[in-house]
C-alpha cells in the first residue's frame, strides 16, 4: 500500500511542475534526430533496381534483365536481376541451409575480395554466397554438396534473386580453376 501511495504522489508532482512549464520553454525535448542511414557492410559493386536497364555494366558483368517492383510492407524493392558476362570467384563451397537441399545443392561463398567484383542490390546485405543451377557439372568439379572447399570458379549467368523471404542467388558454373 505504502509503495503504491509513494507512486501516485511521485506521478502526481511530476504532473503538476510539467503543467507549471511555460509553452516553449528549453525544457522541452528535442526532436530526436533522424536514423543514420545503415552503412553497407558487404562488398560488392552495388547498383539500384529501380533504375537499372538491361545493357547496363556492373562491373564485369552487364544487366540482361531486370524485374523489381516495391514491397506493401516497408517499400523496399524485391526482384530479380540477371547478368551476362563471367566472373572468376575465389572462395569456398558450402551447404545449403535448408536441410531440405544440404545433400542436393552446391553452393559457393565467393571471398571478400571476390565478392567486392560481384553486383549487389541495393540494401541487400546478405552473404555473398549463390547456388549453381547446373548442380551436376559443379559436383563434378567441386565434389559433393560439402562444407568449405577451396576453390576458384568462373560463373555466368549470376542472378540476384531478393525477396522478403528466403530467396537464394544462382549462377551457371562454368569450369574450376586451379
Amino acid at each position: 500500500m505504502r509503495v503504491a501511495a509513494a507512486c501516485l504522489l511521485a506521478l502526481s508532482l511530476s504532473a503538476c511542475r510539467d503543467a507549471r512549464q511555460p509553452r516553449g520553454s528549453d525544457s522541452v525535448a528535442a526532436p530526436a534526430p533522424a536514423a543514420a542511414t545503415p552503412r553497407a557492410t558487404r562488398p560488392g559493386i552495388r547498383f539500384d533496381p529501380a533504375t537499372l536497364a538491361p545493357g547496363t555494366a556492373v562491373g564485369a558483368l552487364v544487366a540482361d534483365s531486370v524485374s523489381a517492383r516495391r514491397t506493401v510492407v516497408d517499400s523496399t524493392y524485391v526482384g530479380t536481376a540477371r547478368f551476362r558476362g563471367t566472373l572468376e570467384l575465389s572462395g569456398s563451397t558450402l551447404r545449403h541451409p535448408d536441410a531440405d537441399l544440404r545433400g542436393v545443392a552446391s553452393c559457393f561463398e565467393a571471398d571478400s575480395s571476390s565478392a567486392a567484383r560481384m553486383p549487389r542490390w541495393a540494401g541487400d546485405e546478405r552473404r555473398p554466397w549463390f547456388c549453381f543451377v547446373n548442380r551436376a557439372e559443379a559436383t563434378r568439379a567441386l565434389g559433393p554438396p560439402s562444407e568449405g572447399v577451396a576453390a576458384t570458379v568462373v560463373v555466368e549467368r549470376f542472378t540476384i534473386h531478393r525477396g522478403l523471404s528466403d530467396e537464394v542467388n544462382e549462377a551457371l558454373f562454368v569450369r574450376r580453376v586451379y
